[in-house]
């Protein structure tokens, strides 16, 4: 679980695109792009995934 978390959490921060596309593209026909911000809360979140997932890594 701990390396999930860790891998998603990497995908998300270095690849903040990669992830909203994944996210989002069933709910747009052509090709929208994310806002700055969207991207900035993308990897916010992937900051957060990588800790939770060195915190269970630690606690295992």
């Amino acid at each position: 679980m701990w390396i999930l978390l860790l891998i998603l959490g990497v995908i998300f921060t270095v690849f903040p695109k990669v992830s909203w596309y994944i996210s989002n593209f069933w709910k747009f026909q052509d090709s929208a792009q994310p806002s700055s911000t969207s991207l900035i809360i993308y990897r916010i979140g992937g900051i957060v995934w990588i800790i939770i997932g060195i915190v269970l890594y630690i606690k295992k």
